[in-house]
């Protein structure tokens, strides 16, 4: 029999995770004034509570199941598990991390797995490489993207863990829903049979509930920031992120966007802005830079440049009903899960981002957009050109496009992200 400690050991990035989260969050206890940085503080304080909660759970012995973050963390509550984000698991790392974990983006690169595909998967990779990760199971939807269907292959096939995969439907219509929501629930029945576990529906309900209450907050604090100044920090964003992909259906979740709309509702009143002075307003379509989430403090302090969202953070939904039959409860998370930030926008043409993008410029009266094109999102090459002209069309709004890897800095450097946002916004004062 193992021990304890073989047992947390199937899980080593998650115990890096913690501890470098720790030595973060006692660095912005000791430094920051009591009201610096709030987001970051909060979102530390109770993501660091389920981390802990994870690896107590990985030390009892219970089965390993790896989740793509397109598959909301809460929708594996049905089961006595511990549930691992692939994705997250590199992207946090990177963000915590001296170095980030470029070493398990070459490890996988030396094996063979291309340049080109996402650093997300290609972190976690790597860790397996070296046996840090000993998955049970692991379940991914086949979107958004063919990184994902090219990453999860190796998973499956290379390190022989189990894989369910949810196929993910690319026109997005009620007849999509429907056989997504049964495709989610085959694909949980499926997981069930890998660990022995009958999957606990009513368990799941409640654990959804949560989440409908954290979008009716969610959705009172974007109804503030279309206010000026925006009453919200930069660094709201990459913590709400992690929070959505780690501690979705959690009451440690539900608290974090509790503490986090009070605050908002008080800066509201008080009209003021975290960096001192609002200049200008962008929304970011895309994705912030992950491998240094100082960024968004230098643009909220040096620029007076508000990022209102990016597209981890327009991911709204309508409530799922948890009190009628199963088969309105998976039509409601099928929906939730197609409209899931980069599910949305990837398996559908490009025409409903371009609708979004135009009327989200308008609600929240912004200045300009900001595009980072991943190297690995290839599905939205052909999307920078067409939004810029229609943000300039339509609105008269310009639009900066930058080219970088999310996780990997070696690509386009944050001293080259600054370079690139001040000659911007240049034009724009």
């Amino acid at each position: 029999m193992l021990s304890e400690n073989q047992m947390e050991n199937r899980i080593i990035p998650y115990k890096m995770l913690l501890k470098a989260l720790s030595s973060t969050q006692e660095l912005v206890e000791r430094i920051l004034p009591e009201n610096g940085i709030p987001s970051l503080r909060i979102g530390l304080k109770y993501i660091k509570s389920v981390l802990e909660n994870t690896i107590q759970k990985a030390r009892e012995g219970l089965p390993i199941i790896g989740y793509h973050f397109a598959l909301p963390a809460e929708y594996l509550s049905c089961f006595d598990c511990v549930p691992i984000c692939i994705e997250g698991t590199s992207y946090f790392l990177a963000t915590l991390l001296l170095g980030g974990v470029e070493n398990y983006y070459d490890l996988i690169g030396n094996w063979g797995h291309p340049f080109h595909t996402c650093t997300s998967q290609k972190g976690t990779m790597g860790m397996t490489l070296e046996d840090l990760f000993r998955f049970d199971a692991i379940i991914t939807p086949s979107a958004p993207c063919d990184s994902t269907c090219g990453s999860y292959g190796y998973f499956k096939y290379a390190k022989k863990f189990p894989t369910v995969i949810a196929d993910t439907p690319f026109i997005h219509e009620k007849k999509s829903q429907i056989y997504y929501a049964d495709e989610i629930k085959r694909s949980l029945i499926d997981i069930g049979k890998i660990i022995n576990q009958e999957p606990d529906f009513e368990k799941l309900r409640y654990h959804v509930e949560i989440e409908n209450q954290v979008l009716h907050k969610k959705t009172e604090i974007f109804e503030l920031i279309k206010s000026t100044p925006s009453p919200i920090e930069n660094m709201f964003n990459p913590v709400s992120a992690a929070a959505t992909i780690f501690i979705s259906g959690t009451p440690e979740n539900l608290s974090f966007y509790d503490e986090m709309l009070n605050i908002t509702k008080k800066r509201y009143k008080e009209k003021s802005h975290h960096g001192g002075e609002e200049h200008i307003r962008t929304i970011w379509p895309y994705m912030l830079t992950f491998f240094d989430i100082s960024f968004c403090e230098w643009l909220d302090r040096e620029l007076g440049l508000s990022i209102l969202m990016d597209i981890f953070n327009y991911n709204f939904f309508e409530p799922i009903n948890t009190k009628s039959d199963l088969n309105e409860l998976f039509l409601g998370m099928s929906k939730k899960a197609m409209g899931f930030p980069m599910v949305k926008q990837s398996t559908d043409f490009y025409y409903p981002i371009i609708d979004d993008c135009i009327q989200m410029a308008q609600d929240y009266d912004v200045d300009c957009f900001i595009y980072t094109q991943s190297l690995a999102c290839k599905q939205f090459g052909s999307i920078p050109t067409i939004l810029r002209e229609a943000l300039k069309d339509e609105l008269g709004i310009p639009m900066l496009i930058i080219e970088f890897d999310v996780g990997d800095a070696r690509m386009t450097s944050i001293k080259k992200f600054k370079e690139k946002i001040n000659l911007f916004v240049q034009t724009l004062l």
